[in-house]
């Protein structure tokens, strides 16, 4: 992907320090947006989704599952539901959970609205980083997502031509 631009959410101050301190030394080729919470980066994804934006916009967004307002699992199907208008993939986008929680209640339920991946946290520093690079070089690096362009998002779904 082209795209190195990364949404980070999560309501824990420390764990966004983490993350940030993670990036700067050992992942400064991805730039990180940090969000408090869900209910402002659903306000921000909002905002990008006028076709007059003209500013970065994500090609991964990581959330925190547990999250005051709207939690990681509200703002999944949020996103989700957002109409892509050519200018936007949100249906497409990568989406990965990091909780602390890791019933398979709360796994499933996750995936069935749309999550690509889910993730415990790590509780020490180096298991973070790997968590993270690993998250970083898979959907950044090697994923390859559908282009969305007005033209192409406005297309009815014909066959399939696996050949070309």
């Amino acid at each position: 992907m082209d795209n190195k631009e990364i949404y980070l959410v999560d309501d824990s101050a420390d764990h966004r320090y983490l993350v940030r301190t993670i990036f700067n030394k050992f992942l400064p080729n991805y730039h990180v947006r940090f969000f408090q919470g869900g209910n402002e980066l659903y306000q921000f994804l909002i905002l990008q989704s006028a076709p007059s934006y003209t500013g970065r916009r994500p090609g991964l967004i990581i959330m925190d599952l547990k999250m005051p307002s709207i939690n990681g699992l509200e703002l999944l199907k949020l996103i989700r539901q957002t109409p892509d208008n050519g200018v936007t993939q949100w249906k497409t986008m990568p989406i990965v959970i990091l909780s602390n929680n890791s019933s398979n209640e709360i796994t499933t339920r996750c995936y069935l609205a749309g999550a690509n991946s889910f993730f415990m946290k790590p509780v020490e520093f180096e298991e973070l980083r790997y968590m993270l690079e690993t998250i970083c070089h898979y959907w950044m690096d090697y994923n390859k997502l559908p282009a969305v362009s007005p033209t192409e998002s406005q297309q009815k779904p014909t066959a399939l031509d696996l050949d070309e």
